[in-house]
């Protein structure tokens, strides 16, 4: 029996560069530097590498499209993370195929699977709680790939983010400084290493308080009736939480709708503070406080980090980690009396 025929995956893992490079050599040998052009030709040759196996025109063909995979749209990060990556794609001449995981692996390997059949350049990436099947295929396939916001075990790939755990030490610690003692973390998933980063700079500011303080963790699919059952059971109760943190605004939103069906007060009776800034953050009453994501940063530094990878131009792994920023308005205040207007206003410009 035969051995199975080489691919070009073999030819560029065999010489240690990319696919497209290995593509450039065989159709474009002038754009590829001489010593990776030498390590390609010497890995065709030992392993037998057919020419013909790229009669498809691996790079000419899909070089102008990057794929975009993201959990879904409905709340406002999600959204914004989008509308600057078309922003980016479409100022660069690139077309945008968009797809949605919607929290599903099975969805989201699917949903991937049919953006590599149209020979994307590159891809974007919001992976969900488990993607190695994802990252296996992507990995098979060439195809360059970085991933935006959240954090991942697989250290192969590209990445930008934001500090997570920084952000959360910094809100929970001015919570703390409030007069804060009992602070409820509302979270979608916390499986997610995003979500246990945040969750271990909570603990880190509640271990750091001169003060005992305590914190509770309360996980909620985006399920309204579910979360305004809990808020209404721990709110009416001794001890109550003075403090609510939500993992995103669509959480931050039902919050706010529980506080009203429940009336209770914010922030007299508990301050609120999310993570994201959606557009109606100054529209509400009283102003919603947020932890600011870097979002434009990080898709333009995203977006430098898979040119960079699709022009083979990339030296090891790229991954870079931003800083949010605090920003505390009406939504927070001290316990037992009004937030600090001038600490507010500086971290509102």
């Amino acid at each position: 029996m035969q051995g199975k025929r080489p691919t070009i995956l073999d030819v560029a893992e065999r010489a240690g560069v990319s696919v497209g490079t290995v593509s450039n050599v065989l159709n474009a040998p002038d754009s590829v530097g001489e010593d990776r052009r030498a390590r390609v030709l010497k890995a065709i040759d030992m392993l037998g590498y057919s020419q013909n196996l790229l009669a498809h025109g691996l790079r000419k063909r899909r070089s102008n499209m990057v794929g975009l995979c993201v959990p879904h749209t409905s709340n406002a990060y999600f959204s914004a993370l989008v509308n600057a990556f078309e922003e980016i794609g479409s100022d660069r001449g690139f077309e945008l195929l968009q797809v949605l995981s919607r929290r599903d692996s099975s969805q989201e390997l699917k949903r991937v699977s049919a953006l590599l059949k149209y020979k994307i350049g590159g891809l974007i990436l919001i992976p969900g709680l488990h993607s190695e099947k994802t990252f296996k295929l992507i990995q098979r396939s060439g195809t360059p790939v970085v991933v935006v916001d959240r954090v991942v075990r697989n250290e192969r790939v590209d990445l930008v983010s934001f500090d997570n755990r920084g952000a959360m030490l910094e809100a929970a610690g001015r919570l703390i400084a409030l007069g804060h003692r009992r602070i409820l973390f509302i979270v979608r998933q916390r499986g997610l290493l995003v979500a246990q980063r945040r969750i271990a700079g909570l603990n880190d500011a509640a271990e750091a308080a001169a003060e005992k303080v305590s914190t509770e963790i309360f996980e909620c699919e985006h399920d309204e009736a579910l979360l305004t059952r809990h808020l209404s059971e721990r709110l009416r109760k001794p001890r109550a939480p003075t403090a609510i943190i939500a993992s995103n605004s669509t959480l931050a939103a039902i919050a706010i709708r529980a506080f009203d069906t429940l009336g209770i007060a914010c922030p007299n009776e508990v301050s609120l503070l999310a993570f994201g800034e959606p557009e109606w953050a100054d529209l509400v009453t009283p102003r919603l406080s947020v932890i600011r994501h870097p979002t434009e940063l990080m898709a333009r530094r995203a977006w430098e980090f898979l040119i960079r990878r699709m022009d083979d131009k990339a030296d090891g792994i790229q991954r870079e980690e931003m800083k949010a920023e605090v920003i505390f308005r009406g939504s927070v205040q001290a316990v037992g009396g009004a937030g600090p207007t001038k600490r507010r206003a500086r971290h509102s410009t």
